[in-house]
């Protein structure tokens, strides 16, 4: 009796396990449900490959070029896919080798190119521009300033007085004048319109006389009229302008055809006979003009400066690292001798022969032209 239970407690065991297997089954495989596909793998795509550099303005031909397998998410839809695309045609730009050709690289009209722009202008930062100035030894840090390093400008200039109506040096020159009725008229005439002094009275009026200034002899106390003894002397002042310059290029940039020359001078190329070309090197000459990086209003500064021709521009090197701003003071006689404690020269009774009116700079000897 016993055993016949456990015999029925394992049928049903066994029947319950055959039911969850049936129900397992029918829930992987129907149901209504669906089992999830695979994803696809992405296609390959085709795409125009330069097999060579094909410079620009030349045609393409059918071995400069070849087509390469890509996936196809990885191509941009300006990409030439099909070799006809390009084939024939005309690169509108140098095109590197292995570079993916774009439709806008290639046109089916000779000379329609693609100007490339110069690697100058990629140097210069956004908002800043070049401007180029003159440069000697001299203001030029005894040639010692690269590409890539940062300057300083100085201008040192003449001041002068003028007349505010006639744009004139001062002091004019006074001529007294009569009118219809015999009165005097005091006027102001142009020096270049005005003759000698000492003539006889022409038929407009006396002789001009030089403007002066009526001063009493301290000694004698005889009212004496002075007169200048010569023309009005410029007063020179100096100060710093512009302020941590980047330099862009110092002497001329060389153009596209001394580029080319010097690269067929450079490599292997030789004659017909297979003899290789001689080239004679070129004379190595002095820069003679810097090209700086500066704001346009400072760009302003220094044309102006160099369309004067009165303003003399010398360069100072910045340390590597230097960005700081640091105000200066304008320079002038006066500032020399207060900040330097120079003392105004005494009159003494006896003096240097022979005479020195002006002081000399020493002669370099490599400033001198050399024998040829």
């Amino acid at each position: 009796m016993r055993r016949g239970r456990v015999l029925f407690l394992l049928a049903l065991i066994l029947i319950g396990l055959a039911l969850m297997v049936y129900l397992v089954m029918q829930g992987l495989g129907g149901g209504g449900q669906q089992v999830a596909e695979p994803t696809p793998v992405p296609r390959d795509a085709q795409v125009v490959i330069a097999a060579q550099n094909i410079p620009r303005g030349s045609p393409i031909p059918i071995d400069a070029v070849l087509v390469a397998k890509m996936p196809a998410d990885m191509v941009v839809e300006t990409w030439a896919t099909d070799i006809d695309q390009v084939l024939n045609r005309w690169a509108r730009q140098d095109i590197p080798r292995g570079l993916p050709i774009t439709l806008d690289m290639v046109t089916d009209q000779a000379g329609d190119l693609l100007a490339t722009g110069s690697d100058a202008a990629i140097a210069i930062p956004q908002g800043l521009t070049a401007i180029s100035i003159p440069i000697t030894r001299l203001s030029g840090v005894s040639y010692a300033v690269r590409p890539g390093d940062r300057v300083d400008v100085l201008a040192a200039m003449l001041i002068v007085d003028l007349d505010t109506q006639f744009q004139t040096i001062l002091p004019n020159l006074s001529v007294e004048l009569r009118d219809e009725f015999n009165q005097a008229i005091v006027g102001e005439v142009n020096p270049e319109e005005q003759v000698s002094g000492g003539g006889e009275q022409g038929a407009e009026g006396p002789p001009p006389k030089p403007v002066g200034r009526a001063e009493t002899e301290i000694t004698t106390g005889e009212l004496l009229f002075n007169i200048p003894s010569e023309r009005q002397r410029p007063r020179l002042i100096t100060q710093r302008i512009i302020e941590n310059a980047i330099v862009l290029h110092v002497g001329t940039f060389p153009l596209e055809q001394e580029v080319q020359v010097a690269q067929m001078a450079g490599g292997d190329e030789t004659g017909q006979e297979g003899t290789q070309v001689q080239t004679v090197p070129a004379e190595v000459r002095p820069p003679d003009i810097i090209t700086l990086i500066v704001k346009p209003q400072d760009a302003l500064v220094l044309n102006y400066a160099i369309k004067s021709g009165a303003i003399d521009l010398t360069l100072t090197l910045r340390a590597a690292q230097d960005s700081e701003s640091d105000p200066t003071n304008a320079v002038t006689l006066d500032y020399i001798l207060n900040n330097y404690n120079i003392p105004e020269p005494p009159k003494l009774w006896y003096g240097l022969e022979p005479r020195l009116d002006e002081i000399k700079p020493p002669a370099l000897p490599n400033d001198q032209a050399s024998p040829q």
